[in-house]
Parts: structure tokens; C-alpha cells; sequence
């Protein structure tokens, strides 16, 4: 793990939102939503400079079958890196030797797109959430720029508050999350 999280970047919206038309144009344009997600997708929060994307499609087992087009797009399927979940799907993107994409693909039942874009919805509207989630995140990078699971795993227990407080925000005020 080479970047540390940067300030927030207007292109970055831009980007995610190309990278979902041309998935749904040329890769998955069966699939039920994609989306732009994670830190990137928040306006105003620092992150490392790479897009998240998320897709919904009937059925895992259909793009894993014939990978040829994500491949033709760069994106490289990383079949372990969710091994507890056999519903999603993990594909990294590098351009110019750098990683730039990674793309989620879930079916139909997973549950995770939601709670995604419910912590998506709850970190942007709430400053100190965003402050706390930015905060993890640097510390995390500062401690484990040499790995991307340390990293991961150094902001989880932030996550995993966020992500409760998010549950709790959604049903109390009655968010419904927007696709995007």
C-alpha cells in the first residue's frame, strides 16, 4: 500500500462515475446498479486516490464465468480476497502501474451494497463522522504503509462503529440510501 489518504479531490466523482458507465456499457450491462462507493465517493473526505466501484448482478457465477471482458477493461479478479463471502467478488484496476480501481461485484442478495450505501449516505452528512472516518484512516496509513491488509484492519474497529452508528441514524431518521 503505497498512498495514504489525500485531500478530497473533485475528480474523483467524475472518475467513479465514469468507470460505472463504462462497466455498464461494455462489462456488466446486466447488472442490476453500479455504483460509486467508499471514501473517494464522499465529497470533502480525504482518501487514497482509488475508485470504488460497486456492482449488483443476478448472479456472481455469470461474470466469473467469462472474466475476458473485465479483463480487457484492466481489472485483474483477486478470487481470495473476500473468501468468508462467496457473493462477492473482488477485482483491482492498476493504470500506469499504479492501483486505480477496484470493483466489487455482489449478487443480488447480499446485503453489503446496502450497508455501503448506508455508511456512504450517514459519513456525508455528518461531519464528525467524516472527521472520525478520516482520522482512522490516516492513522492507519501512518502505521501500515506497507501493507494493505494491516491498513485495513487498523481502521476496522472505527468502521465498525461508523457502520453501527450508520444502522442506527438510517432507521431512526428514516434514510433511504440513493444509488449513485
Amino acid at each position: 500500500m503505497r498512498d495514504a489518504p489525500r485531500v478530497a479531490r473533485p475528480e474523483w466523482q467524475a472518475n467513479g462515475r465514469a468507470g460505472q458507465q463504462r462497466l455498464l456499457s461494455e462489462v456488466l450491462p446486466s447488472a442490476l446498479s453500479i455504483e460509486h462507493f467508499g471514501s473517494t465517493s464522499i465529497p470533502g473526505v480525504a482518501a487514497k486516490p482509488i475508485i470504488d466501484i460497486l456492482a449488483v448482478v443476478a448472479e456472481v457465477d455469470g461474470v466469473v464465468a467469462d472474466l475476458r471482458p473485465l479483463e480487457q477493461l484492466g481489472y485483474v479478479y483477486r478470487p481470495m480476497a473476500f473468501p468468508e463471502d462467496d457473493d462477492h467478488l473482488f477485482f483491482a484496476k492498476d493504470t500506469d502501474g499504479k492501483r486505480s480501481h477496484h470493483l466489487h461485484v455482489f449478487g443480488a442478495t447480499s446485503l453489503v451494497p446496502e450497508a455501503n450505501r448506508v455508511f456512504r449516505a450517514y459519513v456525508a452528512a455528518n461531519p464528525d463522522a467524516a472527521r472520525r472516518y478520516e482520522a482512522a484512516k490516516r492513522r492507519a496509513a501512518e502505521l501500515h504503509s506497507h501493507s494493505r491488509a494491516q491498513y485495513g484492519a487498523a481502521k476496522e474497529e472505527m468502521m465498525t462503529q461508523l457502520s453501527a452508528e450508520a444502522r442506527l441514524w438510517s432507521l431512526s431518521a428514516g434514510h433511504q440510501s440513493a444509488q449513485g
